[in-house]
């Protein structure tokens, strides 16, 4: 193997099939409808590099169809409640002004 035989194949070929291995996982992890996934599988097999900019490019910002709950969990969970409450103590003993206290309990409770 010469040294640009390497170079591609480490340079161009070993990460395209990652992020190519990595859409797909994350289309059919996806909220999508069937007929979505099939249409964006067939572009990201068959247009390879393309269809990975479109899918990446197309992707919305923020979207958290990864977020773990607890099954039947409702209200914010013990740990959130402590955290709060030893925020109250600190801004009773002068360690936290009002504006610091509401700004991490909204940090918390979100």
């Amino acid at each position: 193997m010469s040294f640009w035989d390497a170079f591609w194949l480490l340079a161009i070929w070993v990460p395209l099939i990652l992020l190519w291995g990595f859409a797909l996982i994350d289309l059919f992890r996806s909220e999508h409808s069937g007929i979505a996934k099939a249409l964006w599988a067939v572009t990201i097999i068959f247009l390879p590099v393309i269809g990975l900019i479109l899918y990446f490019g197309l992707l919305p910002i923020g979207q958290s169809q990864y977020a773990v709950t607890e099954p039947g969990q409702t209200g914010p969970d013990p740990d959130t409640a402590d955290s709060i409450a030893r925020l109250h103590d600190l801004n009773q003993r002068g360690i936290l002004d009002d504006a610091e206290f509401a700004k991490y309990k909204t940090y918390l409770v979100r």
